[in-house]
């Protein structure tokens, strides 16, 4: 007992925060925010992507004959940006390092040059702000792909928000559903959210899901009572009060997302947290559902964390097994989140 309570509450060092924005645009609002969740002398890596025009117009180095001068203007341009960025950053982080990402020179997507550099630095944490989903830019930060691909927690900011990053993080939304990775993002939010922050845990029933037919009457219910109590245990260890709340999905077209969304906007979330992955039943995540629409429609910063290194152990070693990955303990309904 007293092990878990100790694991419960236990700092994270996250000390090697990396940050990015599209253009460089943020960044230093986006490092300020982004440092709330770090160690207090954590390494601060700032990162500016300079774009690849020819991911959006391919003919465009045939048709363009001056290409070498326009990158190079770029390259200049991206640079003194970058260093006024670190100028800036010195301020409140000692000692900032910078890195420029240059697609054109790489011949590579944004996201997978961002994970890379990240994954070579080790970073702790990503903190990255980007357009909306339908901005076609050619050196896009895509939080869906920066999450399937990361080996770290990824924190999303919304270009939008950069405006608004002195406020305080007071209220945090966590979204459950029992799984292994969801509770340890839970735990995590716990551990690194600065102090005197409310946190509400949800748990979303699917009315639509046509798992309800399959499965016991009231197996959700059961679920979702089961998952906050484990949750509410989860915060009681860590000295935290917690409101939990299971929601429902009340609409013919309403989805686990839009419910989470709802939720968040309509309680003024400061910051909402979920796992990347929940109940492992399938040897690969399904792109695209309720943590990717999360990440596009989300209005407010959004930190999705990867699932336990336990686990994320078991399904690569399943994958090279080519073996299915399973679950422990009582039957759990499919993956509701990834």
């Amino acid at each position: 007992m007293n092990s878990k309570m100790a694991y419960d509450t236990a700092p994270v060092p996250l000390e090697r925060v990396l940050v990015a924005a599209e253009g460089g645009a943020g960044l230093i609002p986006l490092t300020r925010f982004a440092l709330r969740f770090a160690a207090p002398h954590a390494l601060t890596r700032l990162i500016d992507v300079i774009c690849n025009p020819a991911a959006l117009v391919p003919t465009l180095l045939l048709s363009y004959p001056d290409w070498s001068e326009a990158h190079r203007a770029m390259l200049h341009a991206a640079q003194t940006r970058l260093d006024q960025a670190a100028h800036e950053a010195a301020e409140f982080v000692a000692r900032p390092e910078t890195e420029l990402i240059d697609l054109a020179a790489m011949h590579r997507h944004a996201t997978d040059a961002l994970s890379d550099a990240a994954r070579k630095w080790h970073t702790d944490l990503i903190a990255v702000a980007s357009h909306p989903r339908g901005h076609r830019w050619a050196c896009r930060l895509d939080p869906e792909e920066l999450v399937a691909v990361s080996h770290c927690p990824v924190l999303h900011v919304p270009t939008a928000c950069l405006g608004d990053m002195d406020a305080a993080v007071a209220r945090v939304l966590v979204a459950v559903d029992g799984s292994d990775a969801s509770m340890e993002a839970l735990r995590l939010a716990s551990r690194i959210v600065p102090s005197g922050a409310t946190f509400r845990v949800i748990y979303v029933a699917d009315s639509h899901s046509g798992l309800r037919a399959l499965l016991p009457r009231g197996f959700f219910d059961h679920d979702g009572t089961r998952a906050l109590a484990g949750a509410e245990a989860l915060m009681k260890r860590a000295s935290l009060p917690v409101e939990t709340a299971v929601a429902e999905t009340d609409l013919e077209y309403d989805a686990v997302a839009s419910v989470i969304l709802r939720e968040a906007r309509q309680w003024q979330a400061d910051l909402v947290v979920m796992a990347s992955s929940s109940r492992p039943k399938l040897m690969h995540p399904l792109p695209g559902h309720v943590v990717g629409h999360t990440l596009r429609d989300a209005q407010c910063p959004v930190l999705v964390c990867p699932p336990p290194a336990r686990h994320a152990t078991r399904v690569e070693s399943a994958r090279n097994s080519e073996q299915p990955v399973t679950s422990e303990g009582d039957v759990s309904p499919p993956p509701v989140f990834l």
